[in-house]
């Protein structure tokens, strides 16, 4: 009996013990010794990702614009687009940072490491780094996130199959209007634009976000054009570019507004937005 009880003992320390491990999108192996319980994420999608983990209520501190859930909006904010709050930071003393890579200095993570916090680096460029990143925070989190992965995943190939045979359309999409600026080919933008039987009509220009001129866009005269924008900005989205009357787009009526949360944020609601945004060309066609 006592071997058994020995036994038993020794199984359940060594799984209390257990570590996690992931590797993160600037190579470096991110380790636990056990699930993250106190969390601080340095971009509102990683936030949100957090809470489709199931992991929400381990958040200590987000960034700032972190508005999705709405429970969210009531964390203790210590970051911006572009900075962050070391002190701050560390005064919390989470045992995961969540850090985007375009908006961290290499700098920035070897001093949050040689506080001893352990900071895992994310990058999303396609529609499938969303289930892969949530993939890792559930691993460090110790939370089962695979019935969401497969939802997310189905939603898409099935718009996949649905717009498969629609006549291609070349499309701008404007997330910014001045300066005017788009996305480029190495963005899910553009791949979401190829899932719903469109094309980016810039999808030729280098980076991420490109900024596009006028000139350029009265050459290419783009038939559809999308806005991403706040809920409340579709009429300043409409009367921006009624005033250029002579693009197709807009002799025809073919402007389409999104809410851009669901579009240019990585997670799981661009399948909401990847929905919409084939609805809105399909009824431009």
């Amino acid at each position: 009996m006592s071997r058994i009880l020995c036994t038993l003992l020794a199984l359940l320390c060594t799984a209390a013990s257990a570590s996690v491990a992931v590797t993160d999108d600037a190579g470096r192996k991110v380790a636990l010794a056990a699930p993250a319980q106190r969390i601080v994420t340095l971009a509102p999608f990683l936030t949100e990702l957090v809470y489709s983990a199931g992991a929400g209520h381990r958040l200590v501190a987000v960034s700032a614009y972190s508005d999705y859930p709405p429970e969210a909006r009531g964390l203790p904010q210590v970051a911006t687009a572009t900075t962050f709050s070391l002190e701050e930071v560390a005064a919390l003393r989470p045992d995961l940072v969540l850090a985007w890579r375009d908006s961290i200095r290499p700098e920035d993570v070897r001093r949050l490491e040689s506080l001893g916090i352990v900071t895992m680096i994310t990058e999303a460029r396609r529609l499938d780094d969303v289930p892969r990143l949530l993939q890792a925070i559930g691993a460090l989190t110790g939370r089962d996130v695979g019935p969401a992965i497969a939802l997310y995943r189905e939603r898409l190939e099935r718009l996949r199959a649905r717009y498969a045979a629609r006549r291609s359309v070349p499309v701008f999409l404007e997330i910014w209007h001045n300066p005017l600026q788009t996305v480029g080919a190495r963005h899910w933008i553009s791949e979401a634009l190829a899932l719903c039987g469109a094309r980016n009509a810039f999808g030729d220009l280098p980076g991420v976000a490109p900024l596009v001129s006028w000139e350029e866009v009265y050459r290419r005269d783009p038939p559809v054009i999308i806005g991403a924008g706040s809920r409340d900005g579709e009429e300043q989205f409409r009367a921006n570019w009624r005033i250029r009357g002579t693009l197709s787009a807009v002799k025809a009526g073919r402007l389409v507004f999104m809410d851009a949360d669901t579009l240019t944020r990585p997670t799981l609601r661009l399948a909401d937005g990847v929905t919409q945004l084939c609805e809105g060309i399909d009824r431009a066609r």
